[in-house]
Order: structure tokens, then sequence, then C-alpha cells
């Protein structure tokens, strides 16, 4: 199987269970087990892949399909122009949380640090 031929699996996979954004999501799942880019993957469309990046790909996809979050399987969350790695025991920053973050920096400039003790 090559990577064309992945994506398109995947995509038909998370369509047929009517997972939100089949084409990126299968980009990104497929490109972060082969430690690429998405644009990798375009050019190297004919690449073909070993046993068990293809396992693993679709073990991913499958866990789309159940529900598990997206950054859960990459372990990765862009928030505040960082990339925070994410697992099952921390909760995915929303976008919302950026906006209260922001908000406590406001609150806390030009305020004096507390001295230690």
């Amino acid at each position: 199987m090559n990577i064309r031929e992945a994506l398109e699996y995947g995509i038909e996979v998370l369509k047929e269970n009517k997972i939100y954004e089949p084409i990126l999501k299968s980009r990104i799942v497929l490109a972060n087990i082969l430690k690429q880019s998405k644009e990798y993957l375009l050019i190297h469309e004919t690449e073909e892949l070993n046993d068990d990046d293809i396992n693993k790909y679709r073990g991913d996809v499958d866990k789309l399909c159940k529900g598990k979050p997206l950054q859960y399987i990459t372990n990765k969350q862009e928030f505040m122009g960082l990339e925070l790695y994410v697992d099952e025991n921390v909760l995915i920053p929303q976008p919302d949380t950026e906006i209260l973050v922001e908000e406590v920096i406001n609150i806390c400039r030009g305020r004096v640090p507390p001295r230690p003790v």
C-alpha cells in the first residue's frame, strides 16, 4: 500500500463513520506516523508504506472512528503559538483557553512579582 492508497482508505473509513474533516484528519494521522509534513504526503504519494506503518495508520483511523480526539492520537496540540504534548491525562486546550490566558496576562502586567520568603 502506498501513501495515496492509505489516504484513500482513511478518508473513506472516516466518511463512512461521519467523522468531521476526514481528508484533513487522515493526512494529519499519516503524516504523524511517518514523522513528515502533510505536504510530504502529496509529493511522495507513490511511496510504499511498511507493514508497521500501515497497521498503525489503520489503528489510528479506527480510534478516530471510535471518538478518540485527534490530539490524543498525535499527542500534539497547538496553543498560543506553541506545540504542546497532550495525552489522555490532560485536557486539550481550546480557543476559549487562549482568551482566558491572554486576560490573565493583561491583569498581571505591571504588577510587582511577589518576593520569596
